[in-house]
């Protein structure tokens, strides 16, 4: 078969418990190596078996090292090919499960011999210092040492283990300093969810509950994750008893994330539940705790004056704020502003944003708002991230309006924190609105909307002579998950939709239903303009098939219209035209911008 492409290996996370590993040779120097390897081996539930140690003082020194450790095994023999069938398991016929050679450099013929054999017998083999030999080969990997299970390996496929070390441990020096913590955690809320949750649904004949785990991320095997399908539409007041009892499931998902990562040791099984006990997130460690009311004791704690939230709402019911009397802001000190964070990356952020951000008393900010500009947030400014996870959108807004008149009334300075622009489908109207009504003048402060500036960042020329002479911002969900109305295609327009990626094939199906051209460029902006930014430009027609490819990195929206290939070159995009499933997307990776260190040189 002709190879089209540099072949690229294939990285796995072996599981070898009571598998039997061949080590032939200890090397020319030292053995240290081989001990290490053995070491690993057995960790890994393995038991190594070496043979035809190089020299005498390498047979002592692992006959020391090893003495009293039942599953390991040292022959101090010759190798023989007949060993690759004889030292195994008896459940695998006596076949070694895996082979490492550390053979001098005159025992090459041995090693082309071993290799060959091990290749007829299936047998994955590593030689060490000769790729032509091996089938597999050992990455430089950290192991967290508190236990957590997090392993980070990496590889530069064969351009230098130095180098790959080096990249190693820059990644893991970066990783907070509680990352243990944090995917204990994790593990810990994802099991406690699984046991409690997913046995009953078992129970309720939900057979494919047991796949709605790999949906959602936490499966053992990455690849089979299904991230397209990660912000799948929940109709919050049509929710079925599955949707109900896979909530926390959801939930946990979502702030894996979106959530600030080095706060996601502190998340407790309370926080996923519809009552909190306590719902302030704190985004660092050392900032300032409040208690959130909970529907079940109806805000006793919160002065009469206060606004109440109606009981948690079952299903198909629509929960509704009683708005108390206005009262004039002569009567409290207490201020409110919306503020717009822009797109992600902290140098799209406005100074008067950055001024609200550090005078806070209590910020209430959109999970989606990215941790480059959560770690802006003073170490004291009371933080709450919104809880609007799928099928609670409508609760989880009612609870921050409520929280956010209580420090009002409290005389606190209140800022909402808003990715993008307060009034682009932020519901930045309704929120001035409610403030209004309860007799708080909002401050707006506009921000760069996601729908604009991921335009920018992508390459795309929203407005272009001769190819685009207007735009136009579209949602791809409407109230309670409905459909947009569908817009007129103008071929010299270049439309944005945002909030649409999780239902495309919906969305696109009606587009060309309604006189879309399926052919016209689109591109799926990702994570606009933060490090790990990802655009991938197709056609309209094939949205859905590339998002289901290619997964999911919220928060991301759709551009559609000529404009998408403006800037780009066309040998890029040829490969559009063809029938070839390999062919039918172009993507970018990551963004660089101008970042400001130094805030204080900015005044």
């Amino acid at each position: 078969m002709t190879q089209l492409y540099e072949p690229i290996p294939l990285i796995t996370s072996t599981n070898s418990v009571n598998e039997v590993h061949l080590l032939i040779g200890t090397g020319e120097d030292s053995c240290s190596q081989t001990i290490r390897k053995a070491k690993s081996i057995l960790k890994s539930g393995a038991s190594p078996i070496i043979i035809n140690p190089t020299s005498q003082s390498h047979y002592k020194k692992l006959s020391i090292e090893f003495a009293h450790d039942p599953n390991f095994k040292l022959l101090n023999r010759p190798f023989q090919l007949s060993d690759l069938t004889q030292l195994g398991r008896k459940l695998v016929s006596n076949i070694v499960d895996r082979v490492f050679i550390n053979l001098p450099p005159n025992d090459t013929l041995l090693a082309r011999d071993i290799h060959n054999q091990c290749i007829k017998l299936r047998i994955p083999i590593n030689t060490f210092q000769r790729p032509e030999y091996s089938t597999f080969t050992m990455l430089p990997t950290y192991i967290d040492p508190k236990g957590s299970g997090l392993q980070i390996s990496v590889t530069t496929n064969g351009r230098g283990y130095i180098l790959a070390n080096r990249i190693k441990r820059e990644i893991v020096n970066n990783l907070p300093s509680n990352i243990s913590e944090i995917v204990t955690n994790m593990g810990q809320l994802r099991d406690q969810i699984i046991n409690e949750d997913h046995k009953i649904l078992l129970n309720e004949k939900f057979f494919s509950t047991e796949l709605s785990i790999n949906k959602l991320g936490y499966g053992l095997d990455n690849d089979s994750w299904e991230s397209h399908k990660f912000n799948k539409l929940i109709k919050e007041f049509e929710m079925t008893s599955k949707d109900q009892k896979l909530k926390r499931t959801r939930w946990l998902s979502q702030i894996m994330e979106y959530y600030p990562l080095s706060k996601l040791a502190d998340i407790t099984i309370d926080q996923l539940s519809d009552t909190m006990a306590s719902g302030t997130t704190n985004i660092n460690t050392n900032k300032k705790v409040t208690k959130t009311p909970t529907d079940d004791d109806d805000f006793a704690s919160i002065p009469s004056k206060q606004q109440k939230l109606s009981p948690s709402p079952s299903s198909g019911e629509k929960v509704q704020i009683q708005l108390q009397e206005k009262e004039t802001t002569t009567k409290s000190k207490g201020s409110i502003s919306l503020v717009g964070a822009g797109p992600g990356s902290i140098s799209m952020l406005t100074i008067g944003a950055l001024h609200e951000i550090k005078t806070a008393d209590l910020i209430l900010t959109d999970k989606l708002v990215p941790q480059a500009v959560l770690d802006l947030i003073p170490p004291e400014t009371e933080t709450f991230i919104a809880r609007k996870f799928p099928g609670n959108a409508e609760h989880a807004q009612q609870e921050l309006l409520q929280m956010g008149l209580t420090a009002l009334q409290n005389d606190k300075k209140v800022v909402r924190l808003k990715q993008g622009d307060p009034y682009i489908f932020g519901r930045g109207g309704e929120e001035f609105l409610f403030f209004q009504e309860n007799g708080f003048e909002p401050i707006v402060l506009p921000g760069l909307s996601s729908s604009l500036a991921s335009t920018v960042v992508s390459k795309i020329p929203a407005t272009q002579r001769a190819i685009a002479d207007q735009v136009l911002i579209c949602t791809g969900t409407g109230r309670k998950g409905s459909l947009p109305v569908i817009p007129e295609f103008v071929r010299t327009r270049t439309t944005v939709f945002l909030m649409a990626l999780h239902r495309s094939e919906e969305l696109i199906d009606n587009l060309i239903k309604n006189g879309w051209d399926g052919d016209v460029p689109a591109a799926i902006v990702e994570r606009a303009s933060c490090p790990d930014q990802r655009v991938t430009r197709t056609k309209l027609k094939y949205v859905p098939q590339v998002i289901e490819e290619i997964g999911s990195r919220p928060p991301g929206l759709l551009v559609v219209g000529n404009a998408v290939n403006a800037l780009i070159r066309n040998e890029y995009l040829n490969s559009l035209d063809s029938s070839s499933s390999t062919s039918k997307y172009y993507m970018e990776e990551g963004y660089k911008a101008f970042e400001i260190n130094d805030l204080s040189k900015l005044f």
